[in-house]
């Protein structure tokens, strides 16, 4: 079933060490609990691993073989009813959203070490009712990427390019009064992982693009380099502790304004992090450190009436910390959930940057033979350093940051039914509320959806 996204994707700029840090995490809790106190693990990084790789691409379903190269193809079509697409407190607008998506999953095991893996969502969203707001040219599905993986000793090298293209603002909360927040965003990269049995290292290189295709969000084109690293102990099967470090440069465009917006950003985070398998069924992880962001300015550059671009200000630095933990539990074999929260500072889309609290939580129930029932639940708090929204002519002449405040509740219900081996049937209900301190900047949305999905 192909479901619609979740409420808020990961920002790009959310602490990125920490994705690195979750991508071990996640290798760790499948390979620590094989192996006694003191044997050696099998690596996560020699034939080993590479051998279980390939079992799991062998049970992986498909529905064309051309050679060794496996594929997946499934078309899915869904309906939604939205009751506030433009996210706006007064003179709301409803409609009916058509969607029609088309998956490709490919893996390609080009040599004995080397596998090339493709995975490929495109599709199309047409309004009946505000038909200015359908999709310019195609939506590219948020976890689409071209992957290759080497194995080479204990070493094992993944170069990646990660796409998608998406309207959708509701993964925003700092945005308000708009129905798209059209963006392609575009990471490519490489990571090493060396496996040295009681130390895992990885370090990583990426380069991010970010191109706006709405003229509203111009000003937000950039580029950004990132540069990130993790260092884990297995202290024993059960506890694993770590440092990572990350640091992102990102530069924006002026979009032959010869005048950029927002202000280049220098993003440096380290700190450490502690996962510990509790049982079989329940892993917990927390991570904290310290970060730090400079500015090029302590304003940032606004259209405001006639006066054209005008500074309102804000923070130029940031010393802060984050803090985040995962806990996922197993209760049984029909039971799961997952439980995160965290603190965390990322750019702004209206500010140099934005300070979020949040708690999530995800529940997953397989109820009876091929019914799946799945809620999720989600609560932010954040705060903008500076920037237009609630910023005046006296917070310019006194240059105080005066930056929207504002609190998102919401959460999805979603059921799927697999009606036969090649057809599986979605309903989902999903609603957002936002309240903020800024004038006529509130918001509750209502969406409730119907898909159905065709796998060839």
């Amino acid at each position: 079933m192909n479901l619609p996204m979740s409420h808020r994707a990961t920002p790009f700029h959310r602490n990125q060490f920490v994705k690195s840090a979750v991508l071990i995490v996640g290798m760790l809790s499948a390979g620590v609990s094989v192996y006694a106190q003191d044997a050696i693990r099998p690596s996560l990084a020699g034939q080993d691993a590479y051998d279980a790789r390939q079992e799991d691409v062998s049970r992986i379903p498909y529905n064309l073989l051309l050679g060794p190269v496996r594929f997946r193809v499934g078309a899915t079509v869904g309906v939604e009813y939205n009751d506030n697409i433009n996210y706006a407190e007064v003179n709301t607008q409803d409609d009916v959203i058509v969607t029609p998506n088309l998956t490709l999953d490919m893996i390609w095991p080009v040599t004995q070490l080397n596998t090339l893996r493709l995975d490929l969502g495109i599709g199309y969203s047409f309004y009946l009712d505000h038909s200015a707001n359908d999709t310019d040219a195609i939506l590219i599905a948020p976890k689409s990427q071209l992957a290759f993986d080497i194995f080479v000793g204990d070493f094992r090298i993944n170069i990646h390019d990660k796409f998608q293209l998406q309207q959708d603002p509701v993964q925003e909360g700092a945005l308000s009064n708009v129905t798209t927040y059209g963006r392609f965003e575009n990471t490519a990269g490489v990571s090493v992982l060396w496996d040295l049995n009681k130390l895992l290292v990885q370090v990583g290189y990426d380069h991010y693009n970010f191109v706006a295709t709405d003229s509203l969000f111009e000003y937000l084109d950039r580029n950004s380099e990132i540069v990130g690293g993790s260092v884990a102990f297995i202290v024993n099967p059960t506890i694993t502790v770590g440092a990572e470090g990350n640091a992102v440069w990102s530069r924006y465009n002026n979009n032959n304004t010869g005048v950029a917006v927002l202000n280049s950003t220098d993003d440096y985070s380290v700190g450490g992090f502690v996962e510990a398998s509790v049982t079989n069924n329940l892993k917990v992880r927390v991570a904290g450190g310290y970060q730090y962001m400079d500015f090029g300015n302590n304003f940032v550059l606004f259209p405001f009436g006639p006066f054209g671009l005008v500074p309102f200000p804000d923070h130029k630095t940031l010393e802060d910390y984050y803090v985040n933990g995962l806990i996922a539990h197993r209760i049984n074999a029909q039971l799961s959930q997952t439980l995160s929260a965290g603190h965390e500072n990322q750019p702004g889309i209206q500010s140099n940057y934005i300070t979020l609290n949040y708690v999530r939580h995800t529940l997953t129930w397989n109820l009876i033979r091929n019914v799946l029932l799945s809620t999720e639940f989600f609560f932010e708090d954040a705060q903008e350093s500076g920037g237009p929204i609630n910023g005046t002519f006296f917070s310019i002449l006194t240059g105080q940051q005066v930056g929207e405040t504002f609190q998102r509740i919401g959460g999805a219900v979603t059921l799927g039914y697999q009606l036969t081996p090649h057809v599986t049937l979605g309903l989902r209900y999903q609603g957002t509320s936002k309240d903020s301190n800024a004038f006529l900047r509130d918001y509750n949305q209502n969406r409730i959806s119907f898909d159905g999905t065709y796998s060839f």
